[in-house]
């Protein structure tokens, strides 16, 4: 009997040693396609499809908006245009219809929102369930560069360069400070204002990075990675870990709203390990060029630290200095996962 898995996104070690080397990996052109956020298929006249797969967000399953959002950031930050989503529901034996036409009204509203259409899917009622269970499949589109070769050669996606900067729009642990609010309303209220706690809750609408993607991808060569389960400290190791590139980080410059600091001390969380939809990071040589073209767009951004050519990948607290780790289970699993 092997040890049990932890609640979340899989772990890394797990993910390569159980899935990943069991795929297609002949050449190393093709395995650049895995582990990533999303696939991508070229067809011939220049067309590039890109898919993407969601069913999980961290205090926000019962939300199933939120799913149409995160395929949307996937997507964006790839650098592919959402256009459809596929809806795969399991639904428990008591689950009654008006919570069903619910659930699909607020995901439609979302899909829409980020410009996509949902086409259809698969529904089924199953014992084997205690609460509905929603799975999307975002489907987008890019333009093909070039010839078919590597991922990066099929969508101009571009990776993480030693030297480049990098950018962080908005604030870290939106999504996971709405989903605290919206879940211990009740508990929150005995202890917080109201008005700190609406605003906590209204970050919920400031999960989207398609705006900022779109931005970034206008303005130039740029690598970019959204955040999401794990938090910005798992962002930053995938994105540099796929690139093969080094990071100095300034936790003092990682941008983080008060609400956040608040509600995370309250409950003993770490808002640099707790789901951060609603932030997109961005590695650039134009930073200054960058944040003016955000905040064209109305987007707040910083520069949180720089790719390097080194292996260490540090996070400086002022004098204080520490290795980042490899990615660990999001906060919200970790706290609230009984």
């Amino acid at each position: 009997m092997g040890e049990s898995m932890r609640t979340g996104k899989l772990a890394e070690a797990v993910l390569l040693h159980s899935i990943l080397r069991q795929l297609d990996t002949e050449t190393a052109d093709h395995a650049d396609r895995y582990g990533a956020d999303c696939a991508f298929l070229p067809h011939k006249g220049g067309c590039v499809s890109a898919y993407t797969a969601v069913s999980a967000v961290p205090g926000l399953a019962y939300r199933p908006g939120a799913l149409a959002v995160a395929a949307a950031n996937n997507l964006s930050a790839a650098g592919a245009q959402p256009e459809a989503l596929m809806v795969h529901a399991v639904l428990p034996t008591d689950c009654s219809e008006a919570v069903l036409r619910e659930d699909m009204r607020g995901l439609i509203r979302a899909a829409k929102a980020e410009g996509m259409q949902v086409l259809g899917g698969h529904t089924q009622v199953s014992s084997g369930v205690k609460r509905p269970m929603y799975h999307v499949t975002g489907i987008g589109s890019a333009a093909q560069q070039g010839e078919c070769g590597s991922a990066s050669d099929l969508t101009g996606v571009r990776l993480l360069r030693p030297g480049d900067a990098l950018v962080m729009t908005k604030w870290i642990a939106l999504a996971g400070t709405a989903a605290l609010a919206l879940s211990h309303a009740d508990e929150l209220g005995r202890r917080f204002p109201v008005s700190l706690l609406d605003h906590a809750r209204a970050f919920e609408q400031l999960m989207s990075v398609t705006k900022e993607a779109r931005a970034a991808g206008s303005f130039g060569s740029c690598a970019m990675h959204d955040l999401s389960q794990g938090g910005i400290f798992t962002a930053l190791w995938e994105m540099a870990h796929r690139a093969g590139v080094g990071l100095e980080v300034d936790l003092k410059k990682i941008p983080i709203r008060q609400e956040t600091v608040e509600l995370c001390e309250y409950f003993d969380i770490n808002p640099y390990n707790l789901y951060s939809a609603g932030a997109l990071l961005i590695g650039t040589a134009q930073p200054e060029g960058l944040i003016a073209a955000l905040a064209e767009e109305g987007v707040p951004a910083a520069v949180i630290g720089r790719a390097t050519d080194e292996n260490g990948r540090v996070i400086r607290n002022g004098a204080e200095m520490r290795f980042l780790d490899r990615p660990q289970q999001d906060e919200w699993y970790r706290r609230f996962e009984e």
